[in-house]
């Protein structure tokens, strides 16, 4: 199983990065990561469906290609709309909502287990979270987001809170 995993993992390192930086490159970081969440809604579908142990060892294979690249993706998206003098408190909250999606995501699969009988239904049920993403990505503003960022490191080195580079 170790080895499964290794081989997994360099796999996506391998094919993930390549096909998420390139797709950045080409679209907007922002689109890449809707991309990303398309995947993940027909990977949930495919779930949903999948019948045999090589589909679902592939069906791992996807998800994890996946899940590197939109995690950097997002992470650089934030960062380019965070104030550098606040960054510690911009990511302190991103790391408390990763904390508050580890414990709804799981909240809301048992619920659908429990009020269908099954996983299948529960997988499906994360789409929800993935048409969510979405939606809210949609409405970003990142030209404007940048602008305010940049203010707020011009007023904090105005004010001496932090170093001109």
């Amino acid at each position: 199983l170790f080895v499964v995993e290794v081989i997994g993992l360099a796999l996506a390192a391998v094919l993930g990065r390549p096909l998420f930086s390139g797709l950045a490159d080409q679209m907007t970081t922002k689109r890449t990561i809707m991309l990303a969440l398309t995947v993940y809604a027909a990977i949930a579908v495919w779930g949903f469906v999948l019948d045999s142990v090589i589909e679902f060892w592939f069906l791992a294979f996807m998800v994890a290609v996946v899940q590197g690249g939109s995690q950097a993706l997002s992470r650089s998206l934030y960062a380019s709309m965070s104030p550098k003098a606040l960054s510690g408190e911009f990511f302190g909250f991103f790391s408390v909502m990763s904390k508050f999606s580890a414990i709804v995501g799981p909240l809301l699969f048992t619920a659908a287990v429990a009020a269908f009988g099954s996983s299948r239904p529960a997988v499906l049920g994360l789409i929800v979270f993935f048409v969510v993403g979405i939606y809210l990505l949609t409405r970003v503003d990142e030209a404007e987001g940048r602008r305010v960022a940049h203010e707020a490191d011009r007023a904090a080195e105005a004010a001496g809170l932090v170093e001109t580079d």
